[in-house]
């Protein structure tokens, strides 16, 4: 399975870590933002670099997993994925991104769009049942 993480740059750690269980099941990611961190203060090449290296990371991947909080890039990474149609899981910790006022997104509820609320241990368990079909074939 090949799977892109998008998060804010905050959460880097845990997307590593993240990362490291799934590849330990054989899992491929797809490109590994984490790895050069914040480009911002670098210029337009380095921008624009990452830009379409994290774009081709969620082209070619079979699912993307979305951490909250996330940031102006985690949105649009999300925003990437709706338009090609990726099973999305979207991640948090608490309810509160999924409630029905001012801190909610339209996009968190396309119909691509998994919400997984509680542990991160939560997701991973729901990622596998993805990954082999026991609970989405239904």
């Amino acid at each position: 399975m090949k799977f892109y993480i998008a998060s804010r740059l905050d959460n880097a750690d845990q997307v590593k870590k993240l990362a490291a269980v799934l590849k330990a099941f054989g899992w491929e990611q797809t490109y590994d933002w984490t790895k050069h961190g914040s480009v911002q203060d670098k210029g337009e090449v380095a921008l624009s670099h990452a830009a379409e290296g994290e774009l081709a990371g969620i082209r070619i991947a079979d699912i993307v997993i979305v951490l909250l909080p996330g940031g102006k890039g985690t949105h649009a990474e999300l925003g990437a994925a709706n338009m090609w149609k990726k099973p999305v899981f979207l991640w948090s910790e608490t309810p509160d991104p999924f409630k029905f006022d001012e801190n909610t997104c339209a996009f968190y509820w396309n119909e691509n769009v998994h919400r997984i609320i509680g542990d991160i241990l939560n997701l991973v368990i729901i990622l596998f049942e993805f990954a082999t079909c026991k609970k989405f074939d239904e």
